[in-house]
């Protein structure tokens, strides 16, 4: 067959002459291609296009023209397109369509797991950061709340703390999507729901201790106007419905936030006490004044009709700004009389002077050093004497009020501590005189060991160490004072034969002395061991009880009721080992008296009640260890009889032990 030589160009098609080396239509070099003739491998589309997807267009013609060479026969078309596919597949790097089919599926299978891993890991960590955004919502909520009960925020600061160190980070991994980020808010969530599990522990420790805290306010509050009450100064009427009023909000109180309003409330009626004795001294040198001019026979009626405006004042006043106002209101008044009386110099002085040295003779009195206040006391006397122009009157006076001033936290500080002493003393005393024998164990007893070191006097000597201020000691000397006066109507009760169902002597002037003729008293004689039912002045019951052990006194005193529960189990506070430890006990009917747990309460595993039974005894039903001796400081009544107190008392039922 007859071979003819063409040419064409490679990129158009289009035919060119022999020695033509560019394309007219397209301007692109030409090369020579030998093929058979009516055979035009260009005219093959589908072959063309299969090749020119594995190699350009010019390699593919250079394959074409070494795959049939010009001086050999032409294979046929379909033998020369697998000739040319083979020569191309066979180039180094290249795989076999198999193979390439292969790895393109596993190629797919591949791209699609990690599709499916992303989905699913967002899924996961989706899930994962809505459940620790609700578990760190439900904690919000609670701490939330908590405050709003009244938690105070000290209380739930660590809480707070560590919810912040949980929440830490979170930021930085919410772009990311993957297990270990799952993994993460999985743990937050885990340690969010652990301090939810905290929060009730915290409301409740918190309601607790502001709960026990309300107590001791209210008992301070107590003792406080027992105190002034005991001073016959001021209308205390208000501050005794006040109190009242807050033992019965503290039986409805069950929130944090009840508990610190009851304290807030019970300090501010201390304070309050506080300035009304402050300023009830005031009221008390004004008065001295007037009575020297008058003594003087100087004019003394307007002074008067000042005097009486402050009293009526002063017993009228309510608030601790009443007191506060009244006293700036007297003060000025002094220093009206001062200004306007110097015409009277000498008997004023004469007065501030006498003050100031009754001061000195107190501090002697107390055993408090005087060196110091001996020697302002002399100055102050020479000053007098030297006095001759008005500008001498006023620096005198100004003088002897500093000193004045200056010796008065000496002198109560000393009187607090003298009297303390004094109390001890007789304590010691009265005990070693009136010594109680019990043939049951053959030992003797101290029948005031109520007022000893393991009762009452232990916890004046705790005050004592406490107090710091000028008012702490103030307190102190009252709380003295009426301590003494309790012992004392304990000893006169212990000579009075009068029987113990019958109005007491030591009773009726307890009730006047504190101020509660016109309450209901459960007064208890620990010399006796019974307890009278007062209401309004008149005896009501009469019930024997069981006082506290040798060990363990009941506390003398003026108390409130802090308590009332009706059951209640009571639980030892003492280990087990210890031998005032006690089984849980059921109790029908309890009454709290002081803080430590002093309960009035029924007693049903004691048959004996009465005289002698605070001391080791044989008990009519059998002894045992819980009721051979005292109580732990309670004051026990059989069943049927602590069943009627607890039913004819209520919240503003005053108990008196002496």
């Amino acid at each position: 067959m007859k071979q003819v030589s063409t040419q064409r160009c490679p990129r158009c098609q289009t035919a060119i002459g022999a020695d033509q080396q560019f394309c007219s239509v397209c301007s692109t070099n030409t090369e020579t291609i030998a093929y058979r003739a009516g055979e035009d491998p260009f005219q093959d589309d589908d072959r063309t296009v299969r090749a020119s997807t594995r190699l350009p267009s010019r390699l593919y013609l250079k394959a074409v023209e070494q795959a049939l060479p010009l001086s050999q026969e032409p294979p046929r078309q379909d033998e020369a397109v697998a000739q040319v596919q083979a020569l191309i597949e066979k180039r180094p790097g290249k795989r076999t369509p198999k193979k390439l089919l292969i790895f393109s599926v596993v190629g797919l299978l591949l791209l699609a797991l990690l599709v499916i891993s992303e989905i699913a890991g967002y899924n996961g960590t989706a899930n994962a950061r809505q459940q620790a955004a609700q578990a760190k919502a439900q904690l919000d909520n609670q701490l939330q709340h908590a405050l709003d009960i009244g938690v105070p925020s000290s209380y739930l600061q660590p809480l707070f703390t560590q919810e912040e160190q949980v929440s830490g980070g979170t930021s930085l991994l919410a772009l990311l999507h993957n297990q270990f980020v799952a993994g993460y808010y999985q743990r937050q969530a885990t340690q969010y729901h652990a301090l939810l599990t905290q929060v009730p522990a915290v409301i409740t420790n918190a309601t607790g201790q502001l709960q026990g805290q309300a107590q001791r306010d209210m008992q301070s509050f107590q003792t406080e106007l027992i105190n002034v009450n005991a001073q016959g100064i001021g209308n205390l009427q208000m501050f005794a419905q006040s109190l009242s009023q807050e033992q019965l909000q503290f039986a409805a109180a069950r929130l944090p936030r009840d508990y610190f309003a009851l304290s807030q409330d019970a300090r501010s009626s201390i304070q309050t006490l506080d300035l009304l004795t402050t300023t009830y001294q005031q009221l008390n040198d004004f008065s001295a004044i007037i009575n020297k001019l008058k003594q003087a026979h100087q004019d003394t009626i307007l002074l008067q009709t000042m005097y009486q405006n402050d009293l009526q004042l002063f017993n009228s006043a309510a608030q601790a700004s009443d007191f506060q106002n009244l006293g700036a209101q007297i003060d000025a008044q002094y220093q009206q009389v001062v200004a306007s009386s110097l015409q009277q110099f000498q008997y004023i002085g004469a007065t501030k002077l006498n003050e100031l040295q009754t001061q000195v003779g107190q501090l002697k009195t107390y055993g408090v050093d005087t060196k110091s206040p001996q020697a302002l006391l002399d100055a102050a006397q020479v000053a007098l004497g030297r006095a001759r122009t008005l500008s001498d009157d006023l620096a005198f006076f100004s003088t002897v009020d500093a000193d004045i001033a200056a010796l008065h936290g000496p002198l109560v500080k000393g009187q607090a501590r003298y009297l303390l002493q004094q109390f001890h003393h007789e304590v010691d005393t009265w005990a070693k005189a009136h010594v109680y024998h019990d043939s049951y164990d053959g030992k003797d007893y101290a029948l005031d060991n109520g007022y000893m070191g393991a009762g009452l006097g232990n916890l004046l000597d705790q005050d004592m160490a406490g107090a710091q201020t000028n008012a702490d000691f103030e307190t102190m000397i009252a709380e003295a004072n009426n301590v003494l006066f309790n012992l004392h109507m304990f000893e006169t009760d212990y000579n009075d034969r009068t029987p113990y169902n019958q109005v007491h002597a030591s009773d009726k002037q307890l009730l006047a002395r504190y101020g509660l003729q016109k309450r209901q008293v459960l007064m208890v004689s620990l010399i006796e061991q019974v307890m009278r039912v007062y209401q309004n002045g008149k005896l009501v019951r009469s019930f024997t009880v069981t006082t506290g052990r040798q060990e363990l006194p009941s506390i003398p005193g003026v108390w409130s009721v802090l308590e009332r529960k009706s059951p209640i189990i009571f639980q030892s506070g003492e280990p087990r080992n210890s031998p005032y430890w006690f089984p849980d006990t059921p109790i029908h009917y309890a009454m709290l008296y002081h803080l430590g747990g002093y309960f009035v309460h029924d007693a049903p595993w004691r048959e004996a009640f009465g005289p002698g039974t605070q001391f080791p005894h044989q008990d009519p039903i059998g002894t045992s260890a819980y009721n051979f001796d005292g109580s732990h400081g309670c004051i026990n009544l059989s069943e049927s009889d602590a069943g009627w107190v607890y039913t004819h008392t209520n919240w503003n039922t005053a108990i008196v032990i002496y």
